[in-house]
């Protein structure tokens, strides 16, 4: 589950030629976000792409992305969407560590969790679980 040392998700068919297309599931992300999908071989360099908008709906949208993948040796695939907070009606900003919180970044590899991460308005990065946020 998104590791070099498991046991793969996926297993790319023989013959498969590059670029390759990843498909991209995603809810409560806003419509229109973009994800950036790298690729980390065992050995060797990063590869990235960004994907098209995700279309759909909120509760459930996608999006694909097409990129050069290693063919001989494992990767791991991480998807990551940066997006801004944007304040329901009626309520205030949200804080993290005593700065407002202006972006949230969500990262996830397949059948891993998801890992939130709150950007401040003076571009401080702070982990959702390791906050103490308040309306």
């Amino acid at each position: 589950m998104g590791s070099i040392l498991a046991a793969p998700d996926i297993l790319l068919p023989v013959g498969t030629t590059n670029p390759v297309t990843v498909t991209l599931t995603a809810s409560n992300i806003p419509l229109g976000t973009s994800i950036l999908v790298t690729a980390t071989p065992q050995s060797g360099s990063k590869t990235s792409a960004i994907s098209s908008g995700l279309a759909g709906t909120v509760a459930s949208s996608t999006a694909t992305a097409t990129l050069t993948l290693s063919l001989t040796q494992v990767s791991v695939l991480t998807a990551t969407a940066t997006f801004p907070l944007v304040a329901s009606a009626g309520t205030g900003p949200i804080y993290a560590e005593g700065e407002e919180v202006k972006w949230v970044r969500v990262s996830s590899t397949l059948g891993g969790s998801s890992r939130v991460v709150f950007i401040t308005a003076s571009g401080k990065e702070v982990p959702a679980q390791q906050t103490a946020w308040r309306q």
